[in-house]
């Protein structure tokens, strides 16, 4: 995308004034960038504030003048007969309990039930990544 239109640069906006500012980084420090871009993050809050998403408890809940991602994905993984939660709003992988591949379904899914339940407001979507059978 910020190659269209010869390179990304000219005009107004947020994207050309990120390429400009980013164009001499790697992927990885373009990545950490995009991350931490505090104007990003306000104006995909303030969208979701248009839709159905309730964000004020996003937006509140933090110290004095953060922002918090009010969408980002979990993943579950197996590895080594443990079950693993990795959530890039967490400082690292947390195990969530033992066992086989097979075990990581059920892990999970008790898990996410757990969240729910805990959870003022519930907006969830799942996705399962498997072996082709």
């Amino acid at each position: 995308l910020a190659r269209w239109g010869g390179g990304g640069g000219g005009g107004d906006g947020w994207l050309p004034g990120f390429v400009g500012a980013t164009k001499d980084l790697d992927g990885l420090g373009r990545a950490k960038a995009l991350e931490e871009d505090e104007t990003l993050a306000i104006a995909h809050n303030e969208m979701a504030k248009r839709g159905d998403t309730n964000v004020t408890s996003f937006t509140e809940s933090g110290p004095k003048g953060s922002f918090n991602a009010v969408l980002h994905f979990i993943c579950y993984v197996h590895s080594a007969g443990k079950i693993y939660e990795l959530d890039g709003l967490k400082s690292g992988p947390i195990q969530v309990g033992e066992g086989s591949a097979e075990d990581l379904l059920p892990v999970a899914a008790a898990v996410v039930a757990k969240y729910a339940q805990e959870a003022d407001e519930v907006r969830i979507n799942l996705m399962a990544l498997g072996p082709a059978q």
